[in-house]
Order: C-alpha cells, then structure tokens, then sequence
C-alpha cells in the first residue's frame, strides 16, 4: 500500500497536494522574485535536512509497520468549514477508506498533540490507512495541530464532532455506509477526545458547565448517539482537570471502550494513568491492555496495535463475531496471542499486575481473576486530582 509518511514543512506538503489540492489558484501562490535571496536558500537547506530525515523515517517505518487488512486504500483531502487551526491549510481532513466497490462503516481518528497538520502525513497516515484497510472510512480532522490551539487540548473533541456532522450533510463525500454505526480512536490527546465524545455520549450533562457547551450542537448530540465503541490508545489522563474539564460528569455507562497503553510510556502519560482512566469507566463492556515495551509513539510508528483497533471497533459497532474473538478470545491471532503482555511489576500494569483485562456485560472477564476490577467506574474518587496525585489506587 502506497503511503504518504513525509518529512515536515516540505514533503508533508506535497503528499497533502497530491492527495486532492485545495488551492488551484495561480493568483493566490506568491511572485519568487519577493522572497530574499538568503531564505531562498536557508529555506532550501533546511527542507533538504527535512527530506533526508523523512525518507529515513519512512524507510524505517515501511520496515517497522503491520500487516494491513484485507482492502488496498486510497485517500483524499478536503477542506471541512468550521475547524479550528492557524494555518488555513489545515482546516481540513484526511478521509481514507477501502478501494473496492460498496460502502463501508465509518470510524473516527483523532490524533494527537503536535500530530496535526503538516506532521500528521509523518506521524499518523500509517495508522489510519491500515485501519481503513480493515473495511472502514477513516476521516481524520488535520486542525488542531498542536493542543494549544484547542484550549490545551480540550477542543479537541469539537473537531472531531465537526468532521463527523460535516461528512452527515455531505454525504456523498465519502463512501460512508450511513446505515451502520460508528466507531472512534485516538491517540494521546486523540485518546482524550474519543473518551470525551463517549462521556458526552452517555451523559448529555457532561461539560454543561463549560464553556465549550455554547459549541455542541444538536446535530453534534445526534451523530453521537451512533457511537459505538471508543478505543483510547496511551490516552491522557482524564483524571487531571488540565486534561478533562468535567471530571464530575466524565461517566461512560454504556459505550464499549478499549483503552490501551504500554509499559515503555514513561515520559509522555503520567505512571499508571490509562489504568486509571480504564477504572473511571462504568461500560460493563471495557477492555485494558498494557503492551510489554511499547512507547507512547507505539501508534506512530509500529502501530501494532492498530488491527486490534479495527477488531474492537467491528466487534461493537459491528457485531462481528469473528473480531470479538481477536478480542476475548485466546486462539492464534487474539490479541493475547499477538501482543507481549507486560509483566508483573511492569510500569503502567494497572495495580502493577493486570497488563490485560476484557471485561463482558455478561459479567464474564479474561482473565477472571481480575474480574473485580470490572466493576463500575470510580468517576467519585478522582475529582480534584492532578496528574501528579494519586499514584497507584488499590
């Protein structure tokens, strides 16, 4: 599959071109003859050490990527009205989705912070063309660029929800099989925006009394009741009222959620942060893993969590028998069998023991000793913390 994984500033630019250009105009591209002389040239070098850094990293990449699924994938650009982003370039998304005849479901990606704009086609293009790969429409808002232009981050959502309400009224955009329900993933700040779309979701009060309540609009709340599943890959904590601005109303009841993290993911997310993110959460169907050596940049470059992902959104949004079982189950290919479980004591094992945990509504966990930890969320016991509070909870 053909990708476009370049290097910042330069290349990353023209993968977005190539895809579907959005200014055709001559008059709009500005006369060489205005631009100095001298940052012709630092301008010149420094894409040079851009394009030797990038096509390194894809190489890199293209070794270190996953298999994809059944379907090659093409992508476009388009321009989606109302997404919040500096550079007006990046008031846009990225739609990938399967090259085959037919429609098909559609599914979320929210990236992370720094991930947007020019850096998502290096970062995040893999990812989200192998997860379309799988049998989905992967539109990605590229606004948003960095947190601080979404209240640190906690915009982010309203992105997401603008791009999913846009694709609605234009729905011949994209081949969106409109009958079937969504699903959504994202990473870091992405994870945090897919959580806050499933707590609003499940609890319209949740961010009543913010001031991003004015910026959700009833056909927002109305797309979101199709959600159907919520994976959070190395999520923010939403523990943390920098991160989350409604910790009293975060309550996901009923969306399926699937966080993961992994035990090399020490210096971006707070120690054991997902695990507690994982227990705010009262969904009766919720599943927790912590990868044995995986990196908060796992979904950045070896995206081996990526089938998983798709497995997980088909299982819930689905009904796909055959990918709850990749999930639950312990035949080859499950997700157990796939991925290095961490060990015992690892960093970020919830309680420095449970590294995988697949809880069911029908009461049944994998593995069941830790059955317990199923219970309902503990919403209650993480309001006025920090990310620096609350070390391990018991």
């Amino acid at each position: 599959m053909r990708r476009f994984v370049f290097s910042p500033m330069c290349l990353a630019f023209a993968a977005y071109a190539e895809e579907k250009p959005l200014i055709q105009d001559e008059k709009k591209k500005k006369k060489s003859d205005d631009i100095p002389c001298a940052v012709k040239v630092l301008g010149g070098c420094f894409c040079c050490v851009f394009l030797l850094v990038g096509l390194i990293f894809v190489s890199f990449k293209q070794y270190l990527a996953q298999e994809d699924g059944q379907y090659e994938v093409r992508c476009n650009t388009l321009p989606v009205p109302g997404l919040t982003a500096f550079v007006p370039l990046f008031r846009t998304a990225r739609i990938c989705y399967p090259k085959a005849e037919g429609t098909f479901p559609l599914h979320l990606f929210a990236h992370g912070d720094w991930g947007g704009g020019a850096f998502f086609w290096l970062g995040y293009s893999g990812l989200q063309e192998q997860l379309a790969s799988y049998g989905f429409v992967v539109p990605a808002y590229l606004s948003c660029w960095f947190d601080i232009e979404c209240s640190n981050g906690q915009a982010s959502f309203l992105e997401a929800l603008k791009t999913l309400t846009f694709l609605e009224r234009h729905p011949n955009i994209a081949p969106v099989d409109w009958t079937k329900p969504y699903s959504a993933s994202g990473h870091s700040t992405g994870g945090r925006a897919v959580l806050m779309l499933a707590a609003l979701r499940d609890n319209p009060a949740f961010l009543d009394n913010t001031t991003f309540a004015s910026e959700v609009t009833p056909d927002m709340r109305t797309a979101l009741v199709k959600l159907k599943a919520a994976i959070a890959d190395h999520p923010d904590p939403m523990y943390d009222e920098k991160q989350n601005p409604d910790i009293p109303n975060f309550r996901i009841t009923e969306t399926p959620v699937f966080v993961i993290t992994g035990s090399a993911d020490y210096w971006i997310e707070p120690q054991g942060s997902a695990w507690r993110d994982f227990q705010m959460i009262s969904s009766p169907d919720k599943v927790f893993i912590n990868v044995h050596g995986a990196g908060h940049l796992e979904p950045n470059l070896y995206h081996s969590e990526g089938p998983f992902v798709a497995f997980f959104a088909r299982a819930f949004a689905l009904g796909d028998v055959a990918a709850r079982a990749k999930i639950y189950g312990e035949g080859a290919g499950s997700l157990q069998r796939t991925l290095e479980l961490a060990q015992p004591g690892d960093y970020n094992s919830g309680t420095d023991e449970v590294a995988f945990l697949a809880c069911s509504r029908d009461k049944t966990a994998v593995p069941q000793i830790f059955a317990s930890y199923c219970d309902q969320g503990k919403v209650d016991e993480f309001v006025g913390s920090t990310s620096e509070e609350v070390i391990i909870l018991e």
